[in-house]
């Protein structure tokens, strides 16, 4: 990790993990009651857990119409997702890409991932205001 990466690192105010799952299932659910996005979403046709810490995650059911989504771990899922709440806002905000993060190593993962990751050029196209703020530098307020 450079200087400046560190730097940027420690000015960061730290996300909530349960904060990141409630904005997350709020997210996706607004997709679900946008007809053509929840039935494009619905198309990766898998259930997926994200694990923000070890009690901290999130269900996504993209095999049903409409979709769902829940702020904690229910049942069983075909993909399994674990990263900190922190890595999974900078995929929202496209400074980062999941699938490059799954390459390196950054995101364990269980399942076939491929199917949640082939929806991820579809929720680009949806509103993220919702996150506005969330995780922004300690000293500056977010941009109005």
């Amino acid at each position: 990790m450079t200087a400046a990466n560190s730097e940027a690192t420690s000015t960061m105010t730290p996300i909530d993990p349960q904060s990141m799952a409630d904005k997350t299932v709020e997210f996706f659910l607004q997709a679900a009651h946008d007809e053509h996005l929840g039935d494009r979403l619905s198309l990766a046709n898998t259930s997926v857990h994200i694990h923000f810490t070890d009690d901290v995650g999130l269900t996504l059911r993209l095999d049903s119409q409409p979709i769902s989504a829940e702020a904690r771990i229910v049942g069983q899922a075909e993909v399994e997702l674990w990263g900190s709440a922190d890595k999974f806002l900078s995929y929202i905000r496209g400074e980062r890409h999941l699938a490059m993060a799954i390459m390196h190593g950054e995101i364990e993962f269980a399942g076939p991932v491929r199917k949640f990751l082939r929806i991820m050029p579809i929720l680009r196209s949806f509103d993220f205001s919702m996150f506005k703020g969330t995780g922004t530098p300690a000293a500056q307020e977010p941009p109005a």
